[in-house]
């Protein structure tokens, strides 16, 4: 089953009450933001923009649509974002992409603008984006200048983490390249579904760079597997987690 998405909230959508595009039931605006926009109908995951899931990911104030919503013209929102940050003290090189942005070349370029920030200051790299993307305008062909970067990357022995998100209970599909540990955010570990005939990930740099047969030509590439599935609500606190054990020991003098 293909992965049904919200809709962000736009100027034409501007109330109270907003409809959950999977299950077709209204929720009062609060609510969705209390419950980090996950319809309580149906747990369907609304997605976030990039500033709500900076947010998220950073363990701010929890993400709102304060500024989306008092605003009668509705301001152009990044699609993309690469920039460092800390989420819990702790420095990683944040490359984020909107769930309703197609994957175009450009992207890649953010991309690896990430990947030379974390090489540059020896951070890990944290990669975020969409299960499903909507439209591919990539070929691996062009991914594979990325792929040597990230091998670089490996063998500086930084980590590379990546989120998954907007993830139902459908197939996966990766067009941009996963990192070594693969998170995928979900609704509660509790309503997370099974998952059926998953495939091995090509996690490493070098392992993606081995040639597909037909990878070019079929467009329903193999269902990635997850390290584990997280709640939205959670990934702060995981992220951090796990950037703590990455971290370089103290110096012992």
């Amino acid at each position: 089953m293909e992965t049904t998405r919200n809709a962000e909230i736009t100027e034409e959508s501007i109330g109270l009450w907003h409809k959950c595009t999977q299950c077709n039931e209204v929720s009062f605006r609060g609510e969705l933001e209390r419950n980090g926009f996950i319809c309580p109908k149906c747990k369907e995951l609304f997605p976030l923009s990039i500033e709500n899931r900076l947010k998220l990911l950073t363990g701010e104030n929890s993400p709102d649509m304060t500024d989306t919503l008092s605003s009668e013209i509705v301001e152009p929102t990044i699609d993309i974002l690469a920039i460092e940050e800390n989420i819990a003290g702790y420095p990683a090189s944040l490359f984020i992409l909107a769930s309703d942005s197609p994957i175009l070349q450009q992207h890649l370029t953010v991309f690896s603008e990430a990947v030379a920030g974390a090489l540059k200051k020896s951070i890990p790299l944290l990669s975020v984006f969409t299960a499903n993307p909507i439209e591919v305008h990539i070929s691996f062909s062009e991914i594979v200048p990325l792929l040597l970067q990230l091998e670089q990357l490996a063998q500086e022995s930084l980590p590379h983490l990546t989120v998954l998100t907007e993830t139902g209970i459908g197939q996966l599909t990766s067009h941009l390249p996963v990192g070594e540990i693969v998170i995928a955010e979900c609704t509660s570990q509790s309503e997370n579904a099974p998952r059926f005939h998953p495939q091995p990930a090509l996690h490493a740099p070098e392992e993606q760079l081995l040639p597909e047969k037909n990878r070019e030509l079929n467009p329903n590439t193999p269902d990635i597997s997850v390290d584990c599935y997280i709640p939205r609500l959670e990934l702060h606190t995981v992220l951090a987690r796990l950037l703590k054990f990455f971290a370089p020991s103290p110096a012992i003098d």
